[in-house]
C-alpha cells in the first residue's frame, strides 16, 4: 500500500478483506463436515477407503479406465 491511499480506501480493503476471510473460512468449515459425515461408518468415503486400503492395485486401474473413458466422450 502507499501513503497517498485515504482512509476510506484503506478502510473498504479491510472490510473486503475480512469479508473473504469469513467466506473462506465458512466454506472450509462446511467442506469438512461433509468429508466427516462421508467418513462415517456405512457411508460413501468409509466403502471407497475400505475398498481402496484392500485392494489399493485394483482401486489404481479402475480410476485410471474411468479417467481414460471419461476423456474419450470429451
Amino acid at each position: 500500500m502507499t501513503d497517498d491511499q485515504t482512509p476510506s480506501e484503506t478502510e473498504q480493503l479491510s472490510d473486503v478483506t475480512s469479508t473473504v476471510t469469513e467466506t473462506v473460512k465458512s466454506a472450509a468449515s462446511t467442506i469438512k463436515g461433509v468429508i466427516e459425515e462421508g467418513r462415517k461408518p456405512g457411508n460413501s468415503l468409509d466403502t471407497l477407503s475400505k475398498v481402496v486400503r484392500q485392494a489399493p492395485l485394483a482401486a489404481l486401474v479402475v480410476a485410471f479406465l474411468v479417467g481414460r473413458a471419461s476423456k474419450r466422450r470429451w
